[in-house]
């Protein structure tokens, strides 16, 4: 938590900090995206396949919508 005011700037540390800690955060959804996408492919089920593909996609998006490349209304205003 921040103690800003809703009229002040953060700091070009804090910035910095908070982006670094999305950018980690991007790479450990990445990496359980590859695993999720891994254990896809080597599924037994039809049921286990489309688990872990729920899960790798659904990493996927968190890690764009953190980087800010994907919004969940981008589907909805393009109507």
């Amino acid at each position: 938590m921040t103690n800003l005011g809703s009229n002040d700037v953060p700091s070009e540390e804090f910035v910095s900090g908070q982006l670094a800690e999305r950018e980690r955060f991007a790479e450990y959804l990445q990496h359980y995206e590859k695993s999720s996408r891994a254990m896809a492919a080597d599924a037994t089920s039809d049921e286990s396949r489309i688990y872990q593909t729920t899960i790798a996609n659904a990493m996927q998006a968190m890690g764009q919508a953190i980087k800010g490349g994907f919004h969940w209304q981008d589907g909805w205003r393009k109507s």
